[in-house]
């Protein structure tokens, strides 16, 4: 069990005091607050800065210099300022899941079943990221959505003619028009003309690449799982005493002031990556199957499970794995979307509602029989429990 007054004395040499207790609530920040939280913390103690010769290569790539400015950081200021905790949820996920050239990678039930948010939820907040300021669209799955978006949004659009448009491309890039009759093909050219003229094939052009870094990251590499935490800035800080001789006691309590601030900054930093990955650890081991895609559900494992074995308090637990997504083999999801409750006999949530979606027609079986069915298995529910679980199923559905 990790003790974090033993990993701050032992590893970093520093005694745990007050002040890094009460700034435990740096651990709820993800990466983008964490961020700007470095940055400021730099601003304000001349004697600390950001080693540039310590940042990682992938860090100094375009894509990830315009993480800072793009539009897609703009995007999550935005809502997350903008929505309550349950849609910047659902939203956070919608974003992690938009690709360099704005298109959504996951699919509207994929987004309800992993933040709890209903499809109509979720269709609402893509409806809300499509129509932001003056970059309309982002959010649309594929070109033919973006462009369909576009037409719709100018008042030009025709089901008949761009229903002929996509269906027939080849035929229209080649020249063989005889799919059409002698008086669509003047419409069809015309309607091709404003396409043409009037649309973009995406929301964010190739001269301009847009990606979200996910909180952590979950690979497997030759059977084994490998995790990184995406948080490059922390090793990049470096100290730099003034090399001043002086007998000034308020310029040496300045001084030592600024070592203070440092220490503590570094304590922090340290105990919020090292955390962060332990309780990364835990997950993986518990959710190997699932991870690897040989199992459809979840092993029993909450946040409950997590504070002991790492000694943290299940309200920091609750801090560490607020808002943070982590990218695995099945995807970018919410951290807290690979955890799920024992409902019964060392059986899972997830499992329980694994197995009811499993029965063919369990949306008109009566809970009592799925009760008993459940029971083959070795999973005791009463019928009451059967029914929310199964109701949750059909609201994501």
């Amino acid at each position: 069990m990790i003790n974090l007054d033993t990993f701050v004395a032992n590893e970093l040499g520093i005694s745990l005091n007050n002040f890094i207790y009460n700034s435990i609530s740096i651990f709820k920040y993800d990466t983008h607050e964490l961020t700007d939280y470095i940055k400021n913390k730099c601003d304000e103690n001349p004697l600390i800065y950001i080693s540039e010769d310590r940042i990682p290569l992938s860090a100094l790539s375009d894509h990830y210099q315009t993480q800072s400015t793009g539009i897609f950081t703009e995007l999550f200021t935005h809502f997350n300022c903008t929505l309550d905790e349950q849609k910047k949820t659902a939203m956070q996920y919608i974003l992690y899941s938009l690709n360099s050239s704005g298109f959504l990678e996951a699919d509207t039930k994929t987004v309800s079943d992993m933040t709890g948010s209903s499809p109509e939820e979720v269709q609402g907040l893509l409806n809300m990221l499509k129509a932001y300021d003056d970059r309309k669209g982002i959010g649309c799955t594929d070109v033919y959505d973006f462009l369909r978006f576009q037409l719709r949004n100018q008042d030009m659009y025709n089901e008949k003619l761009f229903t002929l448009f996509i269906s027939n491309l080849d035929a229209i890039n080649s020249g063989a028009l005889d799919f059409l009759e002698d008086d669509e093909r003047a419409d069809l050219f015309e309607y091709v003309r404003l396409i043409t003229e009037s649309c973009s094939l995406s929301p964010i052009s190739e001269d301009e690449p847009e990606y979200l870094e996910p909180d952590a990251t979950i690979s497997v590499e030759n059977g084994s799982f490998n995790i990184v935490i995406n948080d490059y800035l922390s090793d990049c800080i470096v100290f730099e005493p003034l090399d001043i001789q002086s007998q000034d006691k308020d310029f040496k309590k300045e001084m030592e002031k600024y070592r203070r601030d440092y220490e503590e900054l570094a304590s922090i930093l340290n105990a919020r990556k090292m955390y962060l990955s332990s309780v990364l650890t835990i997950i993986v081991n518990k959710q190997r199957d699932f991870l690897l895609g040989t199992s459809g559900f979840l092993n029993p494992l909450n946040q409950n499970d997590l504070a002991d074995a790492t000694s943290l308090s299940p309200a920091t637990i609750s801090r560490l794995l607020s808002g943070k997504f982590v990218s695995t083999p099945k995807g970018t999801v919410p951290i807290k979307s690979l955890l799920s409750k024992e409902c019964c006999n060392g059986a899972s949530v997830s499992y329980a509602m694994h197995l009811i979606k499993s029965l063919s027609d369990f949306e008109t079986m009566p809970d009592s029989k799925i009760s008993k069915k459940l029971c083959e298995f070795g999973v005791t529910l009463s019928r009451r429990t059967v029914n929310k679980y199964k109701n949750e199923i059909l609201n994501q559905n």
